[in-house]
Order: structure tokens, then C-alpha cells, then sequence
């Protein structure tokens, strides 16, 4: 696994040293400090926070705002929402480009990489979501179930991961999504533009172009039906 060392990610962040150790070292970035005393990030880390710095055009969507635009964008109705805030929601997607939408709802959630023993069954009680469901999007993704990928139903990521012997790992392939949905959703898989967002923000290029393409197929689809 490729690692960058303090000063290397400094100058990829645009920021001070200083500030790029104290990320490693916090953990906001997955990294391992070696016996010397030196910290080196690992780069899968380095890609997943740079997309949760980024934002999207605007102001910074609260998460039951986030979630209502991609229910929206999924072609279902955001109940949840006030009939002011869904005048809005859909202003955004009219102006938003595939990009922007992802990085603005992007902060609803917050991901968690672990290794799992056996996939199949770390996998079992979540609600699927990216890669591991990524043919429903159609952009030419096949779906993985080699790697966990999908939210918690209820309680925390911490709880799942536990229960499940799940190891947590910066470097780990199984991604696990905190549920800050606000209603109870009983599905076995995500809509698809939640789907396409947590592809569109990973760190494989084909899945993240792949979900960049399904967003942008998703917004035609709504503003032909508005």
C-alpha cells in the first residue's frame, strides 16, 4: 500500500507540516507512526479525506436535506421534508453538476474502513451500497461481494463492527456507512443515488466515474419528469 510521508502530503494539501502531522496523528487521516517518530498517511486515507474536505456549490446540506435530495434524485418522494425545503432541494439539483452533488451530500454520512474474516457475512445484516450493488446503477459496474459495502440499520458502527469481528483497518477494503437517515428504512439496498454519491466519492477511479455518470444520467431523468 502506497504511504506518503508528512511532508509529502503537506504539499499535496496545500497546508503546513505541522498541520499534515497533526491529521496523521489524530487519525482525521489513517496512518502508522514508525519507531523513528516519523508518520506516514496511507494514501486511500489521503484520497477519502480529500473528498470530504471538498464542498459542493452552496452552503453545506444538513444530512436529512442530503438524503432528501437523493431520494429525490432516486425518483422517490422526501416525506420528510418541509414543502419549502423540497422547493430548494430541487433548485440544487437543477443547478448542481454530478460533482457537485456529491461532494455536498457527501458529509451526511461518515465512512468507516475495516478487513473482514468472511465478507459474506460482515455483509449480512447492513443496507447494501456501492460496490457491492453496483450494477443497478447500469454505467458497466459489476457488483462486489467480495468487499463489505453498505450502512448500519440501527445502533453504531462501532456496535456492527464488534458484533461482526470486524477489524478496523485505514487500509481496509470493507466499508461500513453510519445510518443518519431520518426515518427507518427497511430495504435490503439503498435507492440509486445514494449509490451513485458513495461511488462518486471513493477512491477507485472506474467506480468513482462509473457513480459520476449515474448521478448525471439520474439528474436528467428528474428534470424530465419537472
Amino acid at each position: 500500500m502506497a504511504e506518503l510521508t508528512t511532508s509529502e502530503l503537506a504539499a499535496r494539501l496545500e497546508i503546513s507540516r505541522r498541520h499534515a502531522t497533526d491529521l496523521v496523528a489524530s487519525g482525521a487521516i489513517g496512518g502508522r507512526r514508525l519507531s523513528t517518530g516519523v508518520w506516514l498517511a496511507h494514501s486511500d486515507s489521503v484520497v477519502r479525506y480529500e473528498a470530504r474536505a471538498r464542498r459542493g456549490k452552496g452552503r453545506k446540506m444538513d444530512p436529512a436535506t442530503a438524503w432528501g435530495l437523493l431520494w429525490e434524485l432516486s425518483g422517490l418522494r422526501a416525506t420528510w421534508l418541509q414543502p419549502s425545503t423540497r422547493s430548494r432541494v430541487g433548485a440544487r439539483i437543477r443547478e448542481m453538476a454530478p460533482d457537485e452533488i456529491a461532494r455536498a451530500v457527501a458529509d451526511r454520512t461518515r465512512a468507516y474502513s475495516f478487513t473482514a474474516a468472511n465478507p459474506a457475512k460482515a455483509a449480512a445484516g447492513l443496507i447494501a451500497t456501492g460496490r457491492a450493488v453496483g450494477s443497478v446503477l447500469d454505467v458497466g459496474l459489476m457488483d462486489d461481494a467480495r468487499q463489505v459495502s453498505g450502512y448500519t440499520r440501527q445502533g453504531s458502527v462501532e456496535d456492527y463492527a464488534r458484533k461482526s469481528f470486524l477489524v478496523a483497518s485505514p487500509s481496509g477494503g470493507d466499508t461500513i456507512y453510519a445510518n443518519t437517515l431520518p426515518f427507518d428504512y427497511d430495504g435490503d439496498v439503498m435507492p440509486v443515488a445514494v449509490i451513485a454519491a458513495d461511488l462518486a466519492v471513493g477512491t477507485d477511479t472506474r467506480e468513482r466515474s462509473g457513480g459520476l455518470r449515474a448521478l448525471a444520467e439520474l439528474r436528467r431523468e428528474w428534470q424530465a419528469r419537472h
